[in-house]
């Protein structure tokens, strides 16, 4: 399984970082272990030991922020304006000016790590799920099975990949990545064009276009074939009937009116999530002031609240709209609910045994994020699982 996505935030909500006129049938149990070997062998030396932050007349430090997320798109439109609004605001009193690339203007969400190492840009939204081989560990927030709630894995995903747990280690001080905060979109859904899905059967040889990562493995289980193409095509291949149904968050449907040619979806299946880390070089970060790291957190802490609450908020309206529009939402029944749990423990034990098989500490982190995502749960009050 290669765990590489064909979804993208470059145009709301997502966006291909492959292929743009092409669609591709994935073979099934496909591993990413060669590319993950490589990348883990040479990260360190490959890491641009110098960054390329530059001064202005004043003498203030400038960093270049690369972002895959338009101004429209729920993330852009909350987490990352109260980011940049405080940090513009503030930035001068501690010697920083920032520079905003918004919508993919200095790189794809693939290019993202890149970007960092080779000092392009100082912070970048990072998801782990465009850059599976570089960042394998990074993906366990968009596992299926656990919470439907944007700020409990949002907080969770932020408190595993601090310095010093098990994945910032093992993996991300390897690619020089220092996460600063994290937009989590939750309640991935099955939905299709022109059958119902009452259940994980309906599912079985059906054609469905997946977000790649994570979610390609739930395709697999689930017994259909995996397409992956731009979400901007899928309007036209359900319409023709090329493909049947996909793999997304009702945040997605929306901006594309994807709600114009689905007829189905569940609701509650809980089939996986999407993580983006605005994350910026751990080089960077050590070089900062005080003060600067300071203010670098307030603003983190504002943007991930922003934001949790407006992709919790987003989500709801995009299913009122879907209903609105005729699609049948199809809540997950107590009599299937154990059909879709088997679901999520093997993506679970298989991308773990994957892992894990490449010398990396897969089960460790997930054991981490478990629980890091029962204290956020708590913390937050929990929503219906």
């Amino acid at each position: 399984m290669t765990d590489t996505p064909s979804e993208s935030g470059d145009s709301p909500p997502h966006a291909s970082v492959r292929g743009r006129n092409r669609s591709r049938v994935r073979p099934r149990g496909k591993l990413l272990k060669a590319g993950v070997s490589a990348l883990l062998v040479g990260s360190v030396t490959a890491i641009a030991g110098c960054t390329a932050t530059t001064t202005n007349a004043d003498g203030d430090t400038v960093l270049k922020v690369a972002d895959s997320f338009a101004a429209t798109h729920p993330i852009g439109r909350s987490g990352t304006k109260v980011f940049l609004d405080i940090l513009e605001t503030e930035g001068p009193v501690a010697n920083l000016q920032i520079e905003h690339f918004a919508s993919g203007q200095l790189g794809k969400q693939r290019d993202m790590p890149a970007l960092l190492r080779t000092g392009v840009a100082q912070i970048a939204a990072v998801s782990p799920a465009y850059v599976g081989t570089q960042l394998p560990l990074s993906n366990v927030g968009d596992l299926p099975g656990f919470t439907q709630d944007s700020c409990a894995g949002a907080d969770a995903v932020r408190e595993i990949m601090q310095p010093g747990s098990t994945l910032f280690e093992a993996e991300l001080l390897r690619q020089d990545i220092h996460p600063l905060w994290v937009a989590f979109i939750p309640g991935y859904e099955a939905m299709s064009g022109d059958f119902p899905i009452e259940s994980v059967a309906d599912l079985h040889g059906k054609i469905m276009r997946s977000t790649g990562g994570a979610a390609d493995r739930v395709v697999d289980v689930a017994g259909a074939a995996g397409v992956s193409m731009p979400l901007g095509d899928l309007y036209e291949s359900i319409s023709r009937g090329t493909v049947e149904g996909t793999l997304a968050s009702p945040l997605s449907v929306t901006p594309y009116k994807l709600e114009e040619v689905l007829r189905y979806s569940t609701d509650g299946a809980q089939l996986g999530s999407f993580t983006a880390t605005y994350s910026m070089s751990h080089s960077e970060w050590l070089s900062m002031t005080d003060g600067q790291r300071a203010l670098m957190t307030k603003a983190s802490d504002a943007a991930q609240s922003a934001v949790c609450v407006e992709i919790n908020q987003a989500m709801e309206t995009s299913k009122v709209a879907m209903r609105e529009a005729g699609v049948q939402m199809s809540e997950v029944k107590d009599t299937d609910r154990a059909a879709w749990a088997a679901i999520y423990g093997t993506v679970q034990q298989e991308w773990t045994r994957d892992l894990e098989s490449m010398g990396l500490p897969a089960q460790q982190v997930l054991d981490e994020f478990s629980d890091a995502l029962a204290r956020a749960e708590d913390q937050h009050g929990g929503m219906d699982q």
